[in-house]
């Protein structure tokens, strides 16, 4: 476009050059004509120059959205690893705290100290998700957000950190009654100590744990009176525990959901 103005300008000139005798009102629409294209030739240089500063600004954004959605999933995929884990142990707590009602129903307490102990040691054993935020908190609260160009994306983002939130609350119930009614009980009635006889921690994979070798003197110390209290507490604690396995259960499911929205933007950009 811009050669076949330039082709006209020359053509313009030439003619100007060799046409001594033209008359001066064609002149002037020549001149006329001429300026117009020198103008438009500026025009549609400013307008490619912008289209050009579009483009470039469109596939730095691009960029960005890519290195951000690859961020998101790797962070998205160690929480998905993270909360398998938590859900898993706090399943065989949930199983722990029945297997101790049935025990205290058939008022076997003290019938079978060791397998009380290791119940009561793997009840205690409950696990708390910790979910990692460091990208999805950032994109939210620096305004990288409207870098994403999937808006249910980006709602799933933000919807993802109130989740958090409320899940914490709930764990604080389970660990507020935890330290306040469930452990004062314990610690009165059971030698608790005999528990690191057969203690074991899941996320101890080279066994650094050190626990006792010898048996507490102290026996088990708890009346018939206290069964009803004993069940009680058990109950209170698989209810607040039951709250959270729920909201871990769930997390999983918005978190896989927000993996396989991940997957397909980042299918469209790579």
């Amino acid at each position: 476009m811009i050669k076949f103005f330039r082709k006209i300008r020359q053509a313009l000139l030439m003619e100007n050059q060799t046409s001594a005798k033209a008359s001066a009102g064609s002149k002037v629409s020549k001149y006329l004509l001429y300026a117009f294209g020198e103008i438009l030739l500026v025009v549609i240089g400013i307008l490619l120059a912008l289209q050009i500063d579009s483009w470039n600004d469109q596939r730095i954004e691009n960029r960005q959205e890519v290195e951000l959605l690859r961020a998101m999933k790797e962070e998205f995929q160690f929480n998905a690893d993270q909360l398998n884990t938590s859900i898993n142990t706090n399943k065989k707590v949930a199983q722990v705290c029945k297997d101790l009602t049935r025990m205290i129903r058939a008022d076997s307490v003290t019938a079978a100290p060791d397998k009380m102990y290791d119940l009561l040691m793997r009840m205690l054993d409950f696990n708390s998700f910790d979910a990692r935020t460091g990208v999805s908190g950032e994109i939210v609260r620096s305004g990288k957000l409207n870098i994403l160009k999937n808006d249910k994306l980006r709602a799933q983002l933000v919807n993802w950190l109130t989740i958090l939130e409320d899940c914490e609350e709930d764990i604080l119930f389970r660990s507020e009654n935890y330290t306040t009614n469930l452990m004062p009980f314990l610690m009165k009635r059971f030698p608790l100590a005999n528990g690191e006889l057969t203690k074991k921690l899941d996320f101890d994979k080279n066994n650094y744990l050190d626990t006792y070798t010898e048996r507490s003197p102290f026996k088990i110390d708890i009346s018939p009176k206290d069964l009803m209290e004993f069940e009680n507490q058990i109950w209170h604690h698989k209810h607040n525990h039951d709250y959270v396995m729920i909201n871990e259960l769930n997390t999983r499911d918005f978190i896989n959901t927000t993996r396989k929205m991940i997957e397909e933007e980042l299918k469209k950009k790579e």
